[in-house]
């Protein structure tokens, strides 16, 4: 594949330091060093959702900062406790995740955006649809009555598919523990697929591919299309972010560095070239039949945000949503004292946005 000169190690390798979490500046691995590696964490092997980091990978963008990355996936929605016990360096996953840990006082921060579309999309029983009369354009409150009586998948209580059934039900007035059944499915998108299939479950909420796979083969159809068409309330909403210890920031300090300077990269191909990208996702997700690959693309390629930089704006959202989730659930909401410097530490996205 062909390079894409975006952000490199040029202006570093000058100085031969990087930028520290305190302002204080930190070696860069030397010229010609084996590479430092560090691990990442995610819940499912491949979905767009992570494919900014596959993307940097497979650019090179890591390497030429001085990084491999080993990149691990779960199969479960929620792995949070996995950077708390220190199984991985980096975790990809939902903004409000760790922002559950944080309220708790959890020492954990929020480093980097990626995604800023709450792009796991809901999916159900076409024949539903159509005996409601709905249509994935019908207004918000009717496309929720749908989802009365139903049996709907989730990765799991806490993750983010379960989340945003959790929101949309409450948009629609209706108790996700009285009006609807939801319905945990481990394994990804494969087993949520079979569950779908089999009428396990009638409907779910899960990223693409997974959702279109839904639509194509398995009689679903999108009730809610998050990228295409979300809640208004939901436009500009960080979905997934890059979170670290405070223990790792001090520790590994020049290396998260770099790791986010060459996500930075690879999101500002994505924007800038997106042909580029598309290259890159037919082989990467080379899986996908063609027609396939054309509708999942079409509509992902929009949902990668521009910078890793995360604005006051997103963070109020996420406190927003968070904050209706917990209430929902019967628990105390975030509490008022929460503020960004408590989620955010944006002194590695802000270094990388500079270039």
């Amino acid at each position: 594949m062909p390079r894409f000169d975006a952000i490199d190690r040029r202006d570093a390798l000058k100085a031969g330091l990087l930028f520290g979490s305190a302002g204080a500046l930190v070696p860069l691995l030397a010229r010609g060093q084996a590479p430092a590696e560090l691990k990442s964490l995610r819940s499912t092997a491949k979905s767009w959702l992570w494919a900014a980091e596959d993307f940097a990978m497979g650019n090179g963008d890591y390497e030429r900062n001085g990084l491999k990355i080993a990149a691990t996936a779960t199969g479960r929605g929620v792995n949070t406790d996995g950077l708390l016990s220190g199984a991985t360096d980096v975790l990809l996953g939902a903004a409000t995740q760790t922002m559950r840990v944080q309220i708790l006082g959890r020492p954990v921060k929020m480093i980097a955006g990626m995604v800023n579309k709450y792009a796991s999309h809901v999916v159900v029983k076409k024949a539903l649809m159509d005996k409601a009369g709905v249509t994935e354009g019908s207004p918000v409150a009717q496309k929720v009555a749908v989802l009365k009586g139903l049996k709907l998948g989730t990765t799991g209580p806490g993750a983010a598919p379960d989340s945003l059934f959790r929101y949309l039900l409450g948009l629609g007035g209706l108790d996700p523990n009285r009006d609807c059944e939801l319905v945990s499915i481990q394994g990804g998108g494969p087993a949520m697929l079979a569950g779908f299939e089999r009428g396990v479950i009638d409907g779910f909420t899960l990223s693409s591919p997974t959702s279109d796979l839904a639509v194509q083969r398995f009689a679903g159809a999108y009730l809610f299309d998050m990228t295409r068409n979300p809640p208004a309330q939901l436009a500009d909403y960080l979905y997934i972010a890059v979170s670290v210890t405070d223990r790792m920031m001090a520790e590994k300090t020049a290396q998260l560095q770099a790791y986010v300077k060459a996500l930075g990269a690879a999101l500002k191909v994505i924007n800038d070239n997106p042909e580029a990208f598309k290259t890159w996702a037919k082989a990467f997700f080379s899986d996908m039949d063609a027609e396939l690959f054309e509708r999942s693309f079409a509509s992902e390629r929009s949902i990668y945000s521009k910078s890793p930089v995360v604005s006051e704006a997103q963070f109020r959202l996420n406190v927003e949503f968070l904050d209706r989730e917990l209430k929902l659930l019967g628990q105390s909401g975030v509490p008022a004292t929460f503020k960004y410097a408590d989620a955010y530490d944006m002194r590695f996205a802000e270094a990388a946005a500079r270039g």
